[in-house]
């Protein structure tokens, strides 16, 4: 006889199987970018700009988050994630830079 939580457990771990990452309920659907936009995302203004000449992505995650991925080290880009306006907010970001020379002038 089969027990009705093995079925259950096994019609979850197949729709869980089939289904692509931001198609489940409740979860946003990533968007990367290479070309330079704007607009909003899950309820998030997003600007990104680049002078096509850098090998740059802009990956846009759930709610303020955002990712990019810079590898030839050539040209010009700018992108981030942010809010509406006319509200304070407490801001923090983390990231690593690897074989890379920076001139701020």
């Amino acid at each position: 006889m089969v027990n009705f939580s093995s079925l259950f457990l096994a019609a979850t771990a197949a729709v869980l199987a089939v289904a692509a990452p931001g198609e489940l309920p409740g979860m946003s659907k990533r968007q990367t970018l290479t070309s330079s936009a704007t607009g909003t995302n899950n309820g998030f203004y997003y600007s990104f700009w680049t002078d096509g000449a850098s090998d740059v992505s802009f990956t846009l995650g759930a709610g303020g988050q955002y990712s990019s991925k810079w590898s030839n080290n050539k040209g010009n880009w700018v992108g981030g994630k942010g809010w509406s306006t006319g509200t304070s907010r407490y801001l923090s970001s983390d990231g690593v830079l690897v074989g890379v020379n920076l001139c701020l002038q």
